[in-house]
C-alpha cells in the first residue's frame, strides 16, 4: 500500500533545507592588470614578471605587468585606486610605500589601498669603487670622517632604500657624507662601476654578486646579520661590529585596491602565496639574493608596513631629507 502524501507534508518537505553546495573559488572573469611603479628591466619588475607567470596560469587569465613609472612609484598607486574595487587589478607594493608618505604628496588617500601580503625581503649592500681605495666597513668610515662630509655616496634617486641606508648608517656610524642621487639602481650602479662616485648603499640584484666576484666593485657588507648565499664573500655588517639600529632590507609584495570582495581577497593570498612556492620564482629571487616571503596574512602585512612607514618616516625628518 503506498503512503499517503498530504498537502500538509508536501509543504512541510518544501520547507527542509536543500544541501549545501560547495561554494567555488573566486577567479577573474578578464584579464588582471598589475599595476608597477618601475620600469622594465629592473629588479622590481623581473620579480613583478616571474609572479605574473606563475599567477595566470592558476586564477585562468592573464596577469599584465604595467609599468607606470614616475612620483616614486606613486603613479602605480594612483591607477589602482582609480580601478574597480574588483579584484581585477593589483599593485605591486615596496619600500617606497612606507617612505612616500614623508616626502610628498601621494595622490592618494592610505585607506585606498589594502595590504595583501609580502612577496620578498631584499637584501641591501655596502659597496665601494675600486677607484676609492676602501676596503672594509672601518676603512670607509675612518675616510668619510677625515673627509669631512666630501665622500660620496650613490643611491637610487632621494627617499629610496638605498639612500636611507646611507642615511641611517651615517647617523650612527657619526660621519656625513655627499649624496649623489640617480634616478634608478642602474646608472647608480653604472656610476659605482666608473670610479665617479667612492660607496654605494644597493638593493641586491643579479648583476651584483657577479661584480664582487670578478673584483669589478668592493662588496664591504650587507646590511643584516646573515651573509647571502648568492654572495658568500662579503661579510655582514654585525661582522664590522654594528647591531640591529643599522640593519635594512628592503622589501615588496601586492596591494590590493581597498573594498575587494573577501572572496577576491582570499583567493588572490592563496594564488601568492603558492606562487612564491614555484621553483622558477624560487630560483629567480635566490639569484639576486632575494628571499621569498609570504605574510601570515593581510592583517599581517598591514602591520609590517605601518612599522616601516614609522621607522622611516623618523629617519627621513632626522635627516631632513626632501624630494628633489
Amino acid at each position: 500500500m503506498q503512503p499517503r502524501i498530504t498537502r500538509r507534508g508536501l509543504v512541510a518537505a518544501a520547507l527542509l533545507p536543500l544541501p549545501a553546495r560547495a561554494q567555488q573559488p573566486w577567479a577573474p572573469s578578464r584579464p588582471v592588470g598589475f599595476q608597477v611603479g618601475f620600469p622594465a628591466g629592473g629588479n622590481i619588475d623581473f620579480c613583478a614578471r616571474l609572479l605574473a607567470r606563475e599567477l595566470g596560469p592558476m586564477l585562468g587569465q592573464s596577469v599584465v605587468v604595467e609599468n607606470r613609472t614616475g612620483a616614486s612609484g606613486n603613479l602605480a598607486t594612483q591607477a589602482l585606486v582609480r580601478a574597480p574595487a574588483d579584484g581585477h587589478s593589483i599593485g605591486f607594493a615596496a619600500i617606497h610605500l612606507a617612505t612616500n608618505p614623508a616626502l610628498m604628496p601621494l595622490g592618494y588617500e592610505a585607506q585606498e589601498i589594502e595590504m595583501l601580503t609580502q612577496t620578498g625581503e631584499v637584501p641591501v649592500f655596502f659597496l665601494a669603487s675600486l677607484a676609492s681605495g676602501i676596503t672594509s666597513v672601518q676603512q670607509a668610515v675612518a675616510k668619510a670622517r677625515e673627509a669631512g662630509g666630501d665622500l660620496t655616496f650613490s643611491s637610487g634617486g632621494v627617499g629610496t632604500s638605498s639612500h636611507l641606508a646611507a642615511e641611517l648608517f651615517a647617523r650612527r656610524a657619526g660621519f656625513r657624507f655627499t649624496h649623489v642621487p640617480f634616478r634608478g639602481g642602474g646608472p647608480s650602479m653604472q656610476s659605482l662601476l666608473a670610479g665617479e662616485v667612492q660607496c654605494s648603499f644597493t638593493v641586491a640584484e643579479a648583476s651584483i654578486p657577479g661584480n664582487i666576484a670578478a673584483g669589478r666593485i668592493r662588496g664591504l657588507a650587507v646590511m643584516q646579520p646573515e651573509r647571502l648565499a648568492a654572495a658568500p664573500e662579503t661579510p655582514t655588517i654585525a661582522e664590522a661590529g654594528y647591531g640591529p639600529e643599522v640593519f635594512i632590507s628592503s622589501w615588496h609584495g601586492i596591494m590590493l585596491r581597498a573594498g575587494t570582495p573577501e572572496r577576491a581577497r582570499a583567493r588572490w593570498f592563496e594564488a601568492v602565496t603558492q606562487a612564491l612556492r614555484a621553483p622558477a620564482v624560487q630560483d629567480g629571487f635566490a639569484r639576486s639574493g632575494i628571499t621569498p616571503r609570504a605574510s601570515e596574512s593581510p592583517a599581517a602585512f598591514t602591520t609590517f608596513v605601518q612599522a616601516e612607514t614609522e621607522r622611516w618616516t623618523r629617519v627621513i625628518r632626522e635627516a631632513g631629507i626632501t624630494a628633489q
